[in-house]
């Protein structure tokens, strides 16, 4: 096992009824807030009221920034950190998922610096401080609530880049499961696709077997996938909510990697040209990517995928006896089908995609692995598992 650091400074409330404490502990971290939230669902639900009576009632002055998107644009975030400025706002709370947090914390480095947001992405300048962040999680799948990554989006270039920093933690996370009883079976499915692909990615890319990681991510894998076939056919299961809620929260904030050789993120570098450039859903872009990068790597990673079938989905009599690339064929064909069976693409033309402008998908990936550090790809390879996608 590699050495490692490993840091959690998000302090989580998890439950039903918790946000009758949102007022009280927001105040502790600050009196002036920014209310940053997406397109208004929480207006319809219910939830905005609630949120401006628990600011109101821990007298939290607050300025309102809605209208988040998908995707979330830099600027937007530019704007969110403006209003940051001009009402000297001392912390943000953020409801709504992974997009309205990330975007959270890109105006929370804004808010404190005058170079200009997008700069921080490509790193050209280096933030040192960011505002106190709080996150109401509506839709888990990023684990945006207990990390320090900011995904964004530039709506002028189409490139999708990312920030990290220990100072972008959420200082708290409320995670109300109840909040997502009515999300739709679609966007759950998208929800859990990105889950899973936090776990799948460091799980395939590992250069050897550890067993104590290898056995946490086998199980939250199997959790997921088991919750959300109870909502497909149970939308409203409290149980299955509450598990791919937490799960969400632990996939990716470093916990399940930590120590673990070799773990990358290829997957994510090669599928945010596609959803930066062609506005898809994240989650759409990885059950499209994924299978494609496994096809590709097989004959380098057989042995993790074929541990990933006998493990995780149940195919231990399909595989048994059957050579190492056969058995990962198997594998990747049951992952299709298991992405097919839960509404999400395969293909690109599933997702709307009727032509891939390759090349300039594979320059922001070969940007984005310099960016990350991801090794090992040549632009003939990732031109070629775009290829695999059509």
């Amino acid at each position: 096992m590699q050495n490692f650091e490993w840091v959690t400074p998000t302090k989580v409330f998890f439950g039903t009824g918790i946000l009758n404490r949102l007022g009280l502990e927001t105040s502790l971290w600050g009196k002036r807030a920014l209310f940053l939230y997406g397109k208004g669902s929480i207006k319809t639900s219910g939830l905005y009221n609630t949120v401006v009576a628990q600011l109101r009632g821990a007298n939290i002055f607050f300025v309102e920034h809605a209208d988040v998107q998908p995707n979330p644009r830099i600027a937007h975030a530019t704007e969110g950190a403006h209003k940051a400025k001009e009402h000297d706002l001392d912390c943000i709370v953020a409801v709504g998922g992974g997009s309205v947090i990330d975007e959270a914390k890109a105006i929370a480095v804004g808010a404190l610096h005058n170079a200009p947001l997008w700069d921080f992405y490509t790193r050209k300048t280096v933030f040192r401080d960011a505002l106190p962040i709080i996150a109401v999680q509506t839709l888990p799948a990023t684990s945006s609530e207990m990390n320090g990554a900011s995904v964004m989006t530039n709506e002028e270039t189409h490139e999708k880049f990312s920030i990290r920093g220990e100072m972008l933690y959420p200082k708290l996370a409320f995670l109300d499961p109840s909040l997502t009883l009515s999300i739709p079976a679609q966007y759950t499915a998208y929800a859990c696709t990105d889950i899973l692909s936090h776990l799948m990615e460091g799980y395939f890319t590992a250069t050897a077997d550890f067993p104590l990681q290898d056995g946490m991510v086998e199980g939250v894998c199997r959790a997921v996938m088991g919750s959300l076939e109870t909502i497909l056919k149970t939308p409203r299961d409290f149980e299955a909510r509450s598990t791919i809620m937490w799960a969400g929260a632990l996939a990716w904030n470093g916990l399940l990697k930590a120590g673990v050789e070799g773990a990358s993120i290829p997957n994510h570098m090669i599928e945010h040209p596609l959803s930066g450039m062609y506005d898809i859903a994240h989650g759409a872009g990885l059950s499209i990517v994924i299978p494609a990068w496994l096809k590709y790597m097989k004959s380098h990673i057989a042995h993790r995928i074929v541990l990933f079938g006998q493990r995780i989905m149940g195919l231990e009599k399909q595989l048994d006896g059957k050579p190492a690339i056969e058995a990962s064929d198997i594998v990747i064909e049951a992952l299709e089908a298991w992405y097919q069976h839960i509404g999400t693409p395969i293909r690109l033309k599933e997702a709307g995609l009727q032509a891939l402008d390759i090349d300039a998908c594979t320059k922001q990936a070969m940007a984005l692995s310099k960016l990350w550090g991801v090794p090992g790809y040549t632009e003939a390879d990732i031109r070629a598992i775009y290829r695999l996608m059509a």
